[in-house]
């Protein structure tokens, strides 16, 4: 006998391709109950200009239907939209399942001694003084598994950040801008080029009951405006390039962490900012490092 539980409840479409908007926007044409988009690859296959979003090489796009939708509509406008070749894979998942399947992939991450991030639905088992920010997956770089993010959330766990001013530069889903108002921030300010990410930000900020502590201007906004603490996570072309810029939103002794490059690409990165900023060691990880700076008095 079939128990009730056991019986499809959602159908699972994963497609793979260059163009990840475009998939996700068929999705959400079709009515999916999620979408998700993570890297497929292990690095960032461009790089893009400070005022230009960021590519992936390939990207894998998952959206979640409830059971009875029709798929060959959903595949048909696929390949219309991707090509007739776009790799597509289709699944059939019971609701304990999907769930099952869902908490594995996005186990909770602590980072330091008392930073969590974990899904909405994952339980965390961790004491009273623990701080837990809920974020669903979603963009790629926004839930603290790639290497890059992970590097940003240690150095903020182990930060005093009691009454400072944070600078999230390039805040993606908020994920950084959201852990520094939970760990006390007085304020911090979340800024991105790319729209979606904003809204993603705000969204995420009033989950996690810290939307009165975030803010979200134009980049314009805040020109030359100095902050206590700036963290960009973004790549290693724009962070050179933005590198007098960032100096501006700097007092002297603010700290600067840069992440979102490859080791290789830590001394070019480096370079720009030595005129302004003193180095202390970072820390690297799967061949990803993040670049710890103060800003000089002088």
């Amino acid at each position: 006998m079939v128990e009730a539980g056991d019986l499809p409840a959602w159908h699972q479409i994963t497609v793979i391709s260059e163009r990840a908007a475009i998939a996700e926007a068929v999705f959400e044409q079709f009515d999916a109950e999620a979408v998700t988009v993570l890297d497929a690859g292990s690095e960032m296959a461009v790089e893009n200009a400070p005022h230009e979003h960021p590519d992936f090489e390939a990207s894998r796009i998952v959206g979640l239907f409830v059971h009875g939708t029709p798929v060959e509509p959903i595949k048909t406008a696929l390949r219309q939209m991707l090509g007739a070749r776009v790799e597509i894979e289709i699944t059939d998942l019971a609701n304990q399942d999907w769930a099952s399947a869902w908490l594995a992939q996005h186990p909770p991450l602590r980072f330091g001694a008392r930073l969590w991030i974990a899904p909405h639905s994952a339980p965390v088992e961790a004491d009273d003084q623990a701080v837990v920010v809920r974020l669903d997956p979603g963009l790629a770089f926004g839930t603290g598994t790639h290497p890059t993010t992970a590097l940003c959330l240690e150095w903020l766990a182990g930060a005093d950040l009691a009454g400072r001013h944070v600078l999230d530069y390039g805040c993606g889903s908020g994920i950084l801008a959201i852990a520094a108002a939970r760990l006390g921030a007085a304020s911090v300010t979340a800024v991105d080029i790319d729209p979606q990410a904003v809204r993603a930000t705000r969204d995420n900020a009033r989950t996690n009951e810290v939307a009165d502590v975030i803010h979200t201007p134009d980049m314009d906004a805040i020109a030359g405006q100095p902050f206590d603490v700036v963290v960009a996570n973004i790549l290693a072309k724009p962070l050179i390039a933005l590198a007098e810029r960032l100096a501006e939103h700097a007092r002297p002794g603010t700290p600067l962490i840069l992440s979102g490059l490859l080791s290789r690409q830590a001394d070019s990165v480096r370079s720009a900012y030595e005129r302004a900023f003193s180095f202390t060691p970072g820390a690297e990880r799967d061949d990803w490092i993040r670049l710890d700076a103060h800003r000089r008095a002088d």
